[in-house]
């Protein structure tokens, strides 16, 4: 994967751009005593790099704003992922009713199903209180404790087929969940 494709990569570089192409515009103004070739090529080079700033800020916002999904080899990596945890119940749950969160969370139900052989159970996440917003953006996945041995190795296998498919994956706790059970919230975009 090119770091070009991660959108705060885009952005700094993009900022960057756009503070030397106008600095450089700025000192062609004020400096009179350069050469007639040198200023040429600094007033052509340093509006150039202005442009490309905003052009990559641009395409950070574009990327920022596509939708999560999950590609056919995707889902069959994550269902690949999943088949190794044998005697691991999996949850699927959504965070938010929006068409984005619940085209992801079928997908990811789609690769429990395919590499389980089961259906997840499936529903609406409450949120933690009546009073506020669901905390959490990007895919959770809930463990009764993220640091034992399962809670680590679902977040390799598991955490990491979603991160490489572009989905911000975190980890959290509930200890009202049985030992042996994974519940994946699909919450909104981050």
């Amino acid at each position: 994967m090119s770091p070009f494709s991660d959108p705060s990569v885009l952005d700094s570089l993009g900022i960057l751009l756009m503070a030397v192409g106008g600095a450089g515009l700025v000192a062609l103004f004020v400096s009179q005593p350069l050469r007639p070739f040198m200023k040429r090529s600094v007033a052509v080079l340093c509006p150039v790099m202005a442009v490309a700033g905003v052009l990559l800020t641009v395409r950070a916002a574009t990327l920022r704003d596509s939708d999560r999904d999950l590609t056919p080899a995707q889902q069959a990596d994550l269902a690949k992922a999943m088949s190794q945890f044998p005697n691991v119940k999996f949850e699927v749950y959504t965070a938010n009713a929006d068409n984005e969160t619940q085209a992801l969370a079928s997908k990811v139900v789609e690769a429990v199903k395919a590499g389980t052989g089961n259906a997840p159970a499936i529903g609406t996440a409450p949120p933690p209180s009546s009073s506020a917003p669901w905390p959490f953006k990007g895919v959770v996945l809930v463990m009764r404790n993220k640091d034992a041995d399962l809670g680590r190795a679902v977040a390799t296998k598991i955490g990491r087929v979603l991160m490489a498919a572009r989905v911000a994956v975190i980890t959290d706790d509930e200890t009202s969940l049985d030992a042996r059970t994974v519940r994946i919230i699909v919450a909104e975009k981050p």
